[in-house]
């Protein structure tokens, strides 16, 4: 079998600087003169129909086109433009040192790249720290939150290992308690997934951490009325929006959160090694920074030398220690992928990947023997669709529909044994793709 010209192992470095989407990009997203390229992106020229925008998008991202890739949940695709950015970056960071060792002019690039996350997540740059994923982002609110023993951590069952151990481990340490609540399987509404989390609430608790949307079954949480709750009760709101950024179109000041963490390498199909942290001005005096490089104290500290970039920067990135010298080649080439979201748009984005969800949910209801996990209740779901085959191994479908078709998706432990399946649908995905799956599934050896 030849390779496919996507192959992303065929693609030499002058291909991969020459994409379409890189050239309609370049000059803002690659720029010629270091830290300070500031130049708005130049518009795509995207199709008009949505049929040949969808078919467009197709071929936007690195990706091997012989595979059926429904595990964006896990890690998505880069974009060819993320990708070209981010080696640019590298090149020029390389090339100019003399520029990156300007600590004046790092203060400038970071203030302008935490504007341009910040528009885009819907908060203020003095809000945004950087990171290198969703789970840095989480362990860094539990660290630094001042608790003590017997204070509780509300939560649930369904959390990301990444998400939970943070908040098991200070419980090892300080003694505070995690309580977990179960969550309705297949809830009906969202009334039902609040009242059980409100539940939870008690005199001691001190925090609320949830999901945007549950990775393990796609149920899109009643995030914003939970974060009301938790600020009524004067406890503070952490919401992990790795399952999210990227895929809904929302903004995080509506979410009335406290703490909001995302990586960009998923959904949003950046660079992997990015993510952020979004901190509530009001709040930012309530948690410690864990890598500050730097402290303001009365009289100043004196130390032979600053922080590269560490002042003249935004509030939290000042106080949690500004790590963009360290990810400047990434956060560019995430910061192509927020241009490219903004020029489909975040709304068009989300509708289709519904769409896509709910042509799968419809044809696997056609397959006997599936039972569907994710609810199907208006507002519930988005983006990820789980089921389950009774009398068959997740493991031994999930591995089957890789090997003999090409199609990957994920196993999931539900609610206790590891037998249902998981899959994430993100823009890059076709319907010809879910059928293939389809006839994978249709084709399984018989139960014995």
């Amino acid at each position: 079998m030849h390779d496919h010209p996507d192959n992303p192992a065929r693609l030499t470095r002058r291909e991969l600087l020459a994409t379409t989407v890189t050239g309609a990009l370049g000059a803002a997203a690659l720029g010629t003169t270091g830290l300070a390229s500031t130049a708005a992106a130049q518009p795509l020229d995207l199709p008009t129909s949505s049929r040949e925008l969808w078919q467009w998008v197709r071929v936007q991202p690195v990706a091997d086109a012989r595979e059926a890739w429904m595990n964006t949940a896990s890690v998505g695709p880069t974009l060819r433009l993320s990708m070209a950015s981010e080696y640019r970056s590298r090149e020029i960071q390389s090339n100019e040192l003399p520029n990156f060792a300007n600590s004046d002019r790092w203060g400038i690039e970071s203030t302008r790249l935490a504007g341009r996350f910040a528009a885009f997540a819907g908060c203020t740059l003095d809000e945004i720290v950087f990171t290198r994923g969703t789970g840095e982002a989480l362990s860094l609110v539990a660290s630094g939150l001042d608790l003590a023993p017997g204070d509780e951590i509300l939560t649930t069952t369904q959390e990301h290992p990444a998400a939970l151990s943070p908040w098991l481990t200070l419980a090892r340490r300080r003694g505070i308690i995690v309580k977990q609540v179960v969550l309705p399987a297949s809830p009906a509404s969202s009334s039902a997934i609040f009242d059980v989390i409100a539940a939870g609430f008690t005199d001691k608790t001190r925090v609320i951490a949830i999901s945007q949307v549950q990775y393990a079954d796609g149920t899109v949480m009643p995030v914003r009325e939970l974060c009301h709750l938790a600020r009524q009760r004067n406890v503070l709101s952490v919401v992990n929006g790795a399952q999210a950024f990227g895929m809904l179109s929302f903004q995080i000041s509506d979410l009335a959160c406290d703490f909001y963490a995302a990586g960009f390498h998923k959904w949003l199909a950046g660079s992997h090694g990015s993510g952020m942290l979004y901190i509530r001005r009001e709040v930012l005096d309530r948690i410690w920074a864990s890598e500050p490089r730097g402290i303001d104290a009365s009289p100043p500290i004196a130390t032979p030398t600053r922080s590269l970039g560490n002042d003249g920067v935004p509030a939290a990135l000042h106080k949690f220690g500004n790590v963009v010298p360290q990810l400047w080649p990434a956060l560019r080439g995430s910061e192509a992928a927020l241009d490219f979201q903004s020029q489909v748009t975040r709304a068009r984005i989300e509708a289709r990947i519904r769409e896509l969800v709910l042509y799968t949910r419809m044809r696997l209801q056609q397959l006997p023997g599936i039972e569907l996990v994710t609810s199907g209740a208006p507002g519930l779901w988005a983006g990820i669709l789980t089921f389950r085959m009774p009398g068959r191994v997740a493991t031994g479908v999930v591995s089957a529909l890789a090997q003999i078709n090409r199609v990957h998706i994920a196993a999931v432990e539900w609610p206790a044994t590891n037998d249902a399946m998981r899959l994430s649908l993100g823009i890059f995905n076709t319907h010809d793709e879910i059928e293939r799956m389809m006839q994978g599934l249709s084709h399984l050896p018989p139960l014995r």
